[in-house]
């Protein structure tokens, strides 16, 4: 994924706040304006949470402790305790309005200044980052998240700045919370393409690096749910397909993926990627034929793709145990089970008996040629060859090539089968 660029807001200069003015009358609320003004922001606040204490509903003192809040917020270096007196203030605010309407004008404009003031120090810090690295360039990544998310908390529907704050903690590595402020974004009605890739990305992303291969498919299952919202916004979109395609192959919802691949054949089928995550969706249905078709295709388009390889084999494996089971079910029918069996059927058995025997060892013949294929090129990549030496064994054992069948049973073996 590229690297996430901030979106510039047209609040970027650093503006002075304005205290509320109102009359004098209470002593605590008094002594807090005194020490607003001699900048004693701790002794303004406990005069002013005491006046609040003496009477809850005074909108004049919740004003005024959102100013001293406001005031002293640019004193407060650390991030986590600097959020949490923007959350205090933007309370108080709230309850001043709410107590007194009239208080609203003065609010809103202290709001807009402040977030003004956070979106400017995440800017600044977002392109400091972009000049650091190591621990450094992701600490200063997090510090502008951080501004980031006070400023989209001033103004809630502040697209922008949640933006900001998902790619300032994508680029510190801090990709939950990134996918969480990706999400808060859309759910704000924002419908940007890059914004669902960047959102389907984070998820990804999350799925590769997490240490419990589990816990996996459910990450890519949100990032089917990412991509299918943004699939009805730009349904023509080639890239928004292609990331659809796989993160449907690795989420385990192949009853649900099925349609969708069904649906795109027509534009994808000369994708050797498609076809081959097609062709293994139906393997694990136990739709052999389809499988076979599609990983055929994989195969005649990239005659060295393992996995294509592999699990070509395989199908035409489990399609020729099928076979088998019906060459079973004629055998036990020409035993007749007690009855006799008149001529005209024998004959009818007997030739059908020839053509499931002519379709299992065609499709272990295939088996073999597909794994032997693989087996070939696992072998000069020095990777594991547990699971293709099983497969090979299964398919020398039915067509009766018992030393191959035992060289193969070895390499399984060897390899922990």
């Amino acid at each position: 994924m590229k690297h996430a660029l901030p979106i510039m807001s047209g609040l970027l200069v650093i503006l002075i706040l304005v205290a509320a003015s109102g009359c004098r009358s209470n002593p605590n609320i008094e002594g807090a304006r005194l020490d607003l003004r001699n900048k004693n922001y701790q002794r303004a606040l406990t005069n002013i949470n005491r006046a609040l204490e003496n009477d809850p509903n005074n909108s004049e003192a919740f004003l005024l402790k959102g100013d001293i809040l406001s005031e002293m917020l640019p004193e407060v270096s650390d991030g986590a305790e600097r959020t949490g007196y923007v959350g205090e203030l933007i309370g108080a605010y709230a309850q001043a309005v709410t107590l007194d309407p009239e208080n609203n004008a003065h609010v809103t404009r202290q709001r807009f200044i402040l977030y003004g003031n956070e979106f400017a120090l995440a800017m600044e810090a977002y392109r400091d980052a972009d000049q650091l690295g190591g621990h450094e360039r992701a600490n200063q990544f997090t510090a502008a998240a951080r501004h980031f998310r006070n400023a989209s908390m001033i103004i809630p529907d502040s697209v922008s700045a949640l933006i900001n704050e998902a790619h300032a903690y994508y680029n510190a590595g801090q990709a939950q919370e990134a996918a969480d402020a990706y999400e808060s974004a859309i759910a704000l009605g924002h419908t940007d393409r890059d914004l669902f890739i960047y959102l389907a990305r984070t998820y990804e992303l999350m799925a590769v690096e997490l240490v419990d291969p589990d816990a996996q498919p459910g990450y890519y299952r949100q990032m089917v749910r990412t991509l299918q919202t943004a699939r009805q916004h730009y349904p023509g979109d080639g890239e928004i397909r292609k990331l659809l395609l796989n993160a449907y192959a690795m989420s385990e919802v192949t009853a649900e993926a099925l349609p969708f691949f069904e649906e795109i054949f027509p534009v994808e089928q000369d994708n050797h990627i498609y076809l081959y995550n097609y062709g293994t969706l139906l393997l694990h249905q136990e739709d052999y034929e389809g499988a076979i078709r599609m990983l055929s295709g994989a195969v005649a388009l990239d005659s060295s793709y393992v996995n294509a390889l592999f699990n070509l084999g395989a199908a035409h494996v489990n399609l020729g145990v099928q076979v088998d089971k019906s060459f079973q079910a004629v055998e036990d029918s020409l035993q007749g089970n007690g009855r006799r069996i008149a001529p005209s059927e024998i004959e009818r058995l007997e030739a059908r008996k020839e053509a499931i025997e002519r379709s299992k060892s065609e499709h272990f013949g295939q088996a073999i040629t597909h794994l032997e294929s693989a087996r070939r090129l696992l072998e000069n990549d020095l990777s594991d060859l547990g699971s293709v030496c099983h497969a090979l064994y299964l398919a020398y054992a039915q067509t009766n090539q018992r030393s191959r069948a035992e060289e193969a049973s070895i390499c399984a073996r060897q390899s922990g089968r």
